[in-house]
């Protein structure tokens, strides 16, 4: 039966979790183009998501402050579930009892085990669309579509219009983002602080990206010939500003997977986290800590001590993330910023068309 209304439920909660839900989003559009597809996630991750040509609604589930006898989320769902009529359903989540809840709903077809015979060098994004193949909801031709985050005119606008205010040309400038979510997958300050030094050695201007670390990012520019500092801005209007930037490097965040969605080349730095399976697609360099750590779990980074505990295992080390050293990032850095060039000087660059 060819389905008439899907729903994608994604609740692992991160921005970069999103994005990785994206190529399948695509590819069941692709395979179903008139049926009626919806997703069910968190903000912020969920503003992406509006204005997406191939999604109908976006569901926005609500987080859980840890006094509810049962995540809210899963109410929520519930009630999606009721008035949807769905006849797919789709699910990369199985905590809080997603899982059973989507199974016992009546729906006549439901996949809930997108992670079986995960990978250890199999991007996720790539995991997804390889098990709605082996569920038969798609076909192999339909596996190659890439994270895409569509933008509107007013954000695009935005994003030229801030531009020129910080008096920069966005397709000579590198940006760094030093924050992560988590500590242990933050690049030392004083990596950033000599990659950005070299970087505007070669030529680049640099801006340092503030998010949820201003205090940080304005140290780490400070100590950077003419860099700026980017405010943190909602998330589409960082996506726009992205969209038109030369290169972003930053550790594993979802701000490295959002840049990739609007076609920046990024270098994404790696430690607890194993770049073959959560690294940055498209035009990107995955630099994995050489550091060899018997912590590791590259299939679930969430067993590691230092997770759960914010501290590497290792006295004197602040994370494996400092094994790659900024002359290893800049050597990244420049391998795709001569790639920029390239498309500058055959007029191709995107970015400013």
């Amino acid at each position: 039966m060819t389905p008439q209304r899907i729903l994608f439920v994604e609740l692992l909660g991160g921005i970069g979790d999103l994005i990785f839900a994206i190529p399948s989003l695509a590819a069941l559009h692709a395979a179903y183009p008139r049926a009626w597809l919806d997703v069910f996630t968190f903000a912020p991750g969920a503003e992406l998501l509006v204005g997406d040509p191939r999604i109908h609604q976006v569901f926005f589930a609500r987080r859980a402050t840890g006094q509810e006898a049962e995540p809210p989320c899963r109410n929520d769902l519930r009630a999606v579930l009721a008035l949807g009529h769905y006849d797919l359903v789709i699910s990369d989540t199985r905590h809080s009892g997603i899982h059973g809840l989507i199974e016992e709903s009546g729906v006549p077809r439901t996949v809930t085990q997108l992670w079986s015979g995960a990978k250890t060098d199999e991007l996720i994004s790539s995991l997804f669309l390889r098990r709605l193949c082996e569920e038969r909801v798609i076909v192999p031709t339909l596996t190659d579509h890439p994270a895409r985050v569509f933008l509107g005119q007013s954000e695009r606008d935005f994003a030229a219009a801030y531009w020129q205010e910080l008096g920069l040309d966005p397709s000579r400038t590198v940006a760094l983002n030093p924050h992560s979510g988590v500590t242990v997958k933050r690049w030392p300050s004083t990596h950033f602080v000599r990659l950005g030094q070299g970087i505007v050695d070669e030529g680049w201007q640099v801006v340092v990206l503030a998010a949820d670390a201003p205090a940080l990012a304005k140290e780490i520019a400070e100590q950077i010939p003419s860099a700026r500092v980017l405010e943190k801005l909602p998330l589409r209007q960082t996506a726009a500003w992205l969209e038109r930037l030369a290169l972003l490097i930053s550790g594993d965040s979802g701000i490295a997977h959002l840049a990739s969605a609007v076609g920046t080349s990024v270098v994404a730095i790696y430690g607890p986290t194993w770049a073959g399976r959560y690294g940055v697609a498209g035009m990107a360099i995955n630099l994995q800590s050489p550091f060899a750590c018997s912590e590791l779990n590259p299939m679930n980074f969430t067993t590691q001590w230092c997770w759960y505990s914010g501290r590497c295992i290792h006295p004197g080390k602040l994370n494996c993330c400092e094994d790659v050293t900024p002359e290893t990032a800049l050597a990244a850095a420049r391998s795709l910023l001569e790639a920029v060039r390239c498309k500058q000087t055959a007029g191709t660059m995107p970015k400013d068309s």
